[in-house]
């Protein structure tokens, strides 16, 4: 996601106060220290287990979104589901130090019929849970009250428009009315039931299509009955969808032209937090970097196989960590990263209702 992981976990701290002990506090400190004296001494030094674990359900999804890797066919991987008894493994060998739990990569989480026990158990082991999705599959009241019950800490829903004709630009396939209805009817069963969670925070994506309507976004969200949203820059992988699909607006665009090439608007020094916090795991149990590895090039274990930890402070994952230290922009997949972007007003929460 192109919010900050460490800005999710303050957000949802303030509601999921029971996951917090001492142990998970200590290692977020000590995983944070480790990470900035690398950057320092431009040598990977890395201390401390996982703070997240971002978790694929599956790479199934029910739309085609056209910079999507899932939605586009770009992605070539095999497609499938995770196993309820894999993820639970994942927990159990995490859960001392993991502070939140992330459902999503490539598909829509909703789309693994085991998705709400995932996170019923992962919340039973005071993990805080989070997940994004496409909006579909909350059809009716009973299906909020089921991600309600699960425990879950928030819902992430991607509008990208805040009109029909906007939205079904990008969600090729979608149901706009659908989606708005799915948000209202979180909000209501809330309402209803008392509920402080989950958190319902609404993500737009910026496009030309679509950059005339940001000031209607947050009355929008506030009618939907949401909580919060984030405003977020495109991806683009090609010059014909930067072309297409990029705002015009350049203060809503992550690129900038430098010598007739498109490039980040990155802090390159910066560093990557998410690869010192975040453990990424594919739906099959593979052992990601972060989810920009959309087909597992870099891949770094199999948690069918190992345990969780000993890929974590493995070689593989350390000498990734210091080639991103040290020469980020020399693996492609980084130079089209996100990760410490330089544009402020973007990719930043924004509260509605609290």
């Amino acid at each position: 996601m192109s919010f900050s992981r460490f800005n999710v976990m303050l957000h949802t701290a303030g509601r999921n106060i029971r996951i917090l002990s001492l142990y998970k506090l200590w290692n977020i400190v000590i995983v944070t220290f480790s990470f900035y004296l690398s950057r320092y001494l431009k040598k990977t030094i890395h201390w401390g287990n996982p703070v997240i674990l971002m978790i694929e359900p599956t790479n199934y999804c029910n739309l085609k979104c056209p910079l999507c890797p899932s939605g586009n066919g770009m992605m070539t991987r095999n497609k499938g589901m995770m196993d309820l008894d894999l993820f639970k493994n994942l927990i159990d060998s995490t859960k001392r130090s993991l502070y939140l739990a992330m459902f999503w990569n490539q598909g829509e989480p909703f789309m693994n019929k085991t998705l709400l026990k995932q996170v019923s158990y992962a919340h039973e082991n005071k993990v805080a849970t989070l997940i994004s999705t496409n909006g579909h599959y909350i059809r009716n009241s009973n299906d909020a009250k089921d991600i309600i019950d699960s425990g879950l800490s928030e819902l992430i829903v991607s509008l990208d428009g805040a009109s029909e004709e906007s939205y079904l630009e990008y969600r090729v396939g979608g149901d706009f009315q659908r989606v708005l209805n799915a948000i209202k009817l979180m909000s209501s069963e809330k309402k209803k039931t008392g509920a402080l969670n989950p958190i319902i925070h609404l993500q737009f994506i910026l496009f030309k299509h679509n950059q005339h309507e940001i000031e209607r976004i947050s009355s929008m969200a506030s009618e939907l009955g949401a909580d919060k949203y984030t405003l977020k820059t495109a991806q683009v992988y090609t010059d014909a969808d930067a072309e297409k699909f990029l705002p015009t607006d350049s203060s809503m665009n992550r690129y900038d032209i430098i010598d007739g090439v498109r490039t980040l608007k990155a802090n390159w020094s910066a560093g990557c937090k998410r690869i010192w916090y975040t453990a990424m795991v594919n739906w099959d149990g593979s052992i990601a970097p972060c989810c920009y590895d959309k087909d597992v090039d870099y891949k770094l274990g199999d948690a069918n196989s190992v345990d969780i930890s000993d890929v974590w402070d493995g070689d593989n994952f350390n000498q990734f960590r210091n080639t991103v230290l040290k020469e980020r922009k020399s693996i492609e997949m980084c130079r089209n990263c996100g990760e410490g972007l330089k544009i402020k007003q973007f990719n930043k929460v924004v509260w509605v209702n609290d």
